[in-house]
């Protein structure tokens, strides 16, 4: 939802991610030449519990601008149950504030008295309510645009036409600009898109914290999922369909595919999650959450 900054950071953090990428590449070659391995991304930490029985361990991930954050993976991180822990950076805080003044903004609410992951949760959670499943989304795709200078939709389209280069160029900001709301992400090769190649254009959220901490599935299909693939798809002319996987939490992006109807995606499927504090019936086989459009099956 929050990979669209606005058309400047697309603009703006192009040019450096690609300065960045070029010198990854570089220095790959060299220690390749030099028969040098690649330096371990994560630290991991062995902690003895108190009884000295028995040990677990955690692997800790600098992400997000700069590397400041933090998220820390328990051995049994994969686990749906399983939390990862994350410490945030002033930057990725301020980031966070500003965005939860625009939702504020958008939906008459008064600022909270501080700034925190929990506090943006429930300012979410205070956008859904008194909403159907398309006012949720216009509440975030309004916020999104709002992000979007004058002409900024028109400057996407000639700066990120449909090609390889712009699906990938997207996908890794949207792994620096989006992580202070979903944590780590990697880009990955995959052939699902439009234009039929392999390239460098999904990205992999591990665990998604949004959907972590609120276990909500409208949330996160209402107002991430259809909020995001409509900006991108119909403002800025770029493809993108998102595919969160409900049971471990993790998600896909996928720039340059274009996305299915919103009434004929499966993910309108999933059920309540019990942790959601708005759950009704979870984990009742064949009921769709509550606050979920009707699906209207795959497309013809």
């Amino acid at each position: 939802m929050f990979s669209t900054f606005s058309s400047s950071p697309a603009m703006s953090v192009a040019s450096s991610v690609r300065r960045s990428v070029d010198r990854r590449s570089a220095r790959r070659a060299r220690a390749r030449w030099c028969g040098v391995g690649r330096a371990p991304r994560v630290k991991s930490s062995i902690s003895s519990s108190a009884n000295g029985g028995e040990s677990s361990s955690s692997s800790f991930e600098p992400y997000s601008f700069f590397n400041l954050a933090t998220a820390e993976f328990p051995s049994t991180w994969r686990e749906p149950r399983t939390k990862v822990k994350y410490t945030d950076s002033a930057l990725d805080l301020a980031i966070m504030a500003w965005f939860m003044r625009k939702i504020g903004m958008a939906i008459n609410a008064p600022p909270p008295g501080k700034v925190s992951y929990e506090e943006f949760i429930a300012l979410c959670f205070l956008q859904m309510k008194g909403r159907d499943a398309v006012g949720m989304g216009d509440v975030t795709s309004g916020v999104i645009r709002s992000l979007v200078p004058p002409g900024g939709n028109a400057a996407f389209k000639v700066l990120f036409p449909l090609n390889k280069f712009s699906c990938e160029l997207n996908a890794s900001i949207t792994k620096i600009v989006f992580a202070w709301m979903v944590g780590p992400m990697e880009v990955e090769q995959t052939t699902e898109n439009d234009l039929g190649m392999e390239m460098a254009s999904k990205v992999h959220i591990k665990k998604c914290r949004w959907l972590q901490e609120s276990g909500c599935t409208a949330m996160c299909v209402n107002m991430c999922k259809c909020a995001t693939q409509e900006v991108f798809t119909n403002d800025f002319g770029l493809p993108l369909t998102i595919k969160p996987n409900f049971e471990d939490k993790s998600c896909d992006f996928y720039f340059g595919l274009t996305p299915p109807p919103i009434e004929n995606d499966e993910a309108l499927l999933f059920g309540c999650n019990a942790a959601c504090a708005t759950a009704a019936s979870p984990g009742v086989a064949d009921t769709p959450c509550h606050k979920l459009r009707p699906y209207q099956g795959p497309p013809v």
